[in-house]
């Protein structure tokens, strides 16, 4: 086992309870909308974007950073050295698309490092709701499965140059909705139909207590995630009551 602090920590992944990545998700979406200054919400991004890398989702994690990037760039650039029309587009867009990116991490890091079963034996510990549990179980199987088939359409259509970018879209609109879009839909919705009834197979409405192979439990790690989402949390609480005050 890799002691505190140690070089090994960086070559090896981060194994989270799925409380501690939900909780993370959570505290850290409302940290995110009261950030109360730039260097906050900066802060606060960098240390999602390592805490990713440390979970190993180390691809997902650096491109959606390097989008927050270049958003941050255009929103500075907006203020400074645009004017008019042109400056609102632009700072309005990218202030809260930008919002929406560090949450968007956030939830692919959840969905990429949990596993359904150890997802559902969690929330059971913490006697969560099934209408609210069950949802997002299909939803951590849904997202892959979409983005899976969504590889498969892109491929195909690229064969009959067909492609889901703006050109294609502006010079061909018809045509890229049909082979690509309308299958997508279709695809979706297939999908859907199909893990819910995976679902009730494995029996996910089942009321009795389930059990799951993975032992979970809280280690140091966990800890200190919860902690760090908890003072950011904090620091916006008091940031947001000193302004009120005043």
């Amino acid at each position: 086992m890799a002691a505190p602090f140690s070089t090994e920590l960086f070559h090896s992944k981060w194994h989270l309870d799925p409380r501690t990545k939900f909780y993370m998700l959570l505290i850290g979406t409302v940290d995110l909308f009261l950030a109360p200054t730039l260097y906050y919400e900066i802060s606060l991004v960098a240390f999602i974007a390592i805490f990713g890398l440390m979970c190993g989702v180390k691809r997902f994690t650096l491109k959606m950073t390097g989008i927050y990037t270049v958003l941050m760039i255009l929103y500075q650039m907006g203020i400074h050295w645009m004017s008019g029309w042109l400056q609102i587009a632009i700072v309005t867009f990218t202030f809260y698309i930008r919002k929406i990116f560090p949450c968007s991490m956030m939830g692919g890091i959840l969905v990429g490092t949990t596993r359904v079963n150890e997802f559902m034996a969690a929330m059971n510990r913490i006697h969560l709701s099934k209408s609210i549990t069950i949802p997002m179980t299909v939803m951590i199987r849904y997202i892959p499965m979409v983005r899976e088939d969504w590889g498969y359409i892109n491929d195909a259509m690229r064969m009959r140059d067909v492609a889901p970018t703006i050109k294609s879209f502006l010079s061909h609109p018809v045509r890229t909705i049909e082979c690509i879009y309308v299958p997508m839909m279709m695809s979706a919705l297939k999908v859907a139909d199909e893990l819910s009834a995976a679902s009730v197979t494995r029996g996910l409405e089942n009321p009795k207590h389930r059990s799951c192979m993975v032992d979970l439990r809280f280690t140091w790690k966990d800890f200190a995630v919860a902690f760090s989402f908890t003072v950011f949390f904090v620091i916006s609480i008091r940031f947001m009551i000193g302004g009120i005050t005043r």
